[in-house]
């Protein structure tokens, strides 16, 4: 088990900076809202406004998808959920080929068509997949989508439930609820009584404080009493990412790279306007960050910051991403982003 090279309980007032130099001068700052706890709610790593409300967004996703993958015990062999499809359902993907497929088979798997989905055609925010994507097709369907592995899983839900698929994605349909009541289990807070609105996918945008969010990734790490069920499931989900990495983003992607390269010790999902949650398993720990100005490089250097202050060596596939170095057109580089503060690397 690794040891911290911080010294725990560690609190600030102030939030985490994370400082884009050029030229040897600071030219822009993001601050970073941490919260690391442990499945009881207790905060040991609060920097800035731990109870702040944030809309996880995608990050929210692994627990989400929670309520699916509790049902797979139950279901014959041949229709229970692989590794892949594990990850894919959890996933903010590229949409390149093995996602989509991925998602059909699945839907295809359980008797539903793509045509139910009620996520809307997207373009990958990937440039090379998009490119791609743009020379075999003249126009991305729902299934491109980048949240087509959970939308699928939700639908694959509802089939199990018995559930009309119609509505699938509004709050109140029973898929929904089902995974609201998974949600507040996980948080220990009643979630509706804070704002909620709609995703880019169409599914429901919750929110809850940092702090809670945090929690519940600790009990996704298996750092609190839940049913034998929800602890299988929950490392079902961490197994089946750390088995396939690749399909719970892609290619040059950080939660890829994290999966790849932690395996099942850190579980880490990406959501937008610079969010990211992780799940730390060998501490029994979790975590959620929000970059104030919604920035995503913020939030990416801030997981590794943490994940390096918790004692892990990051590989340098990782520190791409949480460390990148900037560059013009031309190659050369012209500055870099640093973690200042408690964290610094």
């Amino acid at each position: 088990m690794p040891q911290p090279r911080v010294s725990l309980p560690l609190f600030s007032a102030d939030p985490l900076p994370v400082s884009v130099r050029r030229g040897g001068a600071e030219e822009s700052l993001h601050l970073v809202d941490v919260a690391l706890c442990d499945a009881d709610g207790s905060v040991v790593m609060g920097l800035g406004e731990v109870e702040r409300l944030v809309f996880p967004r995608s990050a929210m996703k692994p627990l989400q998808a929670l309520a699916l993958a509790e049902r797979m015990t139950s279901l014959d062999p041949g229709l229970r959920l692989t590794p892949s499809e594990l990850s894919l359902i959890c996933a903010s993907h590229n949409g390149q080929i093995e996602h989509v497929e991925g998602a059909r088979a699945l839907l295809e798997r359980f008797g539903l068509s793509p045509d139910l989905l009620s996520c809307g055609s997207q373009w990958s925010g990937d440039t090379p997949t998009m490119i791609e994507q743009a020379r075999s097709m003249s126009a991305p369907e729902r299934i491109h989508n980048n949240c087509s592995g959970k939308h699928s899983g939700m639908l694959v839900l509802g089939s199990l439930m018995g559930a009309d698929p119609a509505g699938y994605a509004d709050l109140s349909h029973p898929v929904q609820q089902a995974i609201l009541g998974t949600l507040e289990f996980m948080t220990g807070i009643d979630i509706t009584q804070f704002p909620s609105g709609i995703d880019g996918c169409g599914a429901p945008a919750l929110s809850a404080p940092l702090g809670n969010w945090a929690r519940g990734f600790a009990m996704f790490a298996g750092g609190g009493q839940m049913p034998d069920s929800r602890t299988a499931a929950c490392a079902r989900l961490r197994d089946g990412i750390a088995a396939a990495p690749q399909m719970i983003a892609g290619d040059r992607r950080m939660c890829s790279a994290v999966a790849a390269g932690f395996g099942s010790q850190i579980t880490a999902k990406t959501g937008a306007e610079g969010v990211y949650a992780a799940a730390f398993h060998d501490y029994g720990l979790g975590l959620m960050v929000k970059a104030r100005d919604g920035n995503g490089r913020a939030s990416d250097a801030a997981l590794g910051a943490v994940i390096h202050a918790l004692g892990y060596d990051l590989p340098d596939a990782v520190r791409d991403f949480t460390e990148p170095v900037l560059r013009n057109w031309a190659g050369q580089t012209v500055g870099e982003l640093r973690i200042e503060g408690p964290l610094a690397l």
